[in-house]
């Protein structure tokens, strides 16, 4: 699915998967790309009546165009993850996952958002970081072609090797709230292709973004909201599992 995230952060959360997976032997793969640079890739399999597993990979580069000056965003990063899926009838459908994933980001921006106290924070980061995170989704079929569905991702980040200007940043563990909504259509009954839209969010548990006190604290840049909009493409799993 294509992500497209407002701002720059040196955490980028990735988009939530929400398989629509209904069988045994059901596969669905999916795909994108973003003007923001960002390449994403999945595939979600159930090898067993009620079993999921899934692999996922995120690309985004951003080279910058000076190398003292310039701001840019490069994140690579993938996950990998287990669940289960449940068909409630043939319009509902219910499912969850858990997973791991790893990530290596490199970015280097002004942090500006107190500019009006004191000078812009210049940052240079060069972070790898675990994420460990459980999804739960539920999806409904408003038509033959069409799904809505809303999906919820609890997060932990763990800084592993993080430096800021070649100073070492060390946080505790901090949880994110990751939801995201988003509608699912096929252009007719026979297509095996499915476009999606989706908003979602990402937003640190207990954390004040308003207040300045760790301003000067490079691990805020961890920790602040990121939101984003989505457009994409998948494999329409059932049509795949007929084809074969």
């Amino acid at each position: 699915m294509l992500l497209a995230l407002s701002g720059c952060s040196v955490y980028v959360p990735m988009q939530g998967a929400a398989p629509d997976i209904r069988a045994k032997g059901e596969l669905e793969v999916s795909g994108g790309w973003s003007l923001t640079n960002r390449l994403d890739f999945g595939a979600t399999y159930s090898p067993l009546p009620h079993l999921l597993v899934r692999a996922a990979a995120s690309f985004k580069g951003s080279a910058p165009a000076h190398p003292d000056s310039a701001n840019y965003l490069q994140n690579k990063q993938y996950e990998l993850a287990a669940g289960t899926y449940w068909p409630l009838g043939e319009r509902w459908l219910v499912g969850g996952l858990a997973g791991f994933g790893r990530a290596h980001a490199r970015a280097r921006y002004q942090e500006d958002g107190f500019a009006l106290l004191s000078s812009a924070v210049q940052h240079q980061f060069d972070a790898h970081y675990n994420r460990y995170f459980s999804e739960t989704y539920l999806t409904c079929k408003v038509g033959a072609l069409a799904t809505l569905g809303l999906s919820y991702r609890l997060v932990q980040l763990r800084l592993t090797e993080a430096t800021d200007q070649s100073v070492a940043v060390q946080a505790s563990p901090i949880w994110r709230h990751e939801p995201m909504v988003f509608f699912r259509v096929r252009p007719s009954e026979d297509s095996p292709v499915q476009f999606q839209a989706a908003v979602g969010a990402s937003r640190s548990a207990h954390y004040d973004e308003q207040t300045a006190g760790d301003r000067y604290d490079p691990a805020r840049q961890f920790r602040t909201t990121r939101s984003y909009v989505s457009v994409g493409v998948a494999l329409y799993p059932h049509l795949l599992r007929q084809r074969r």
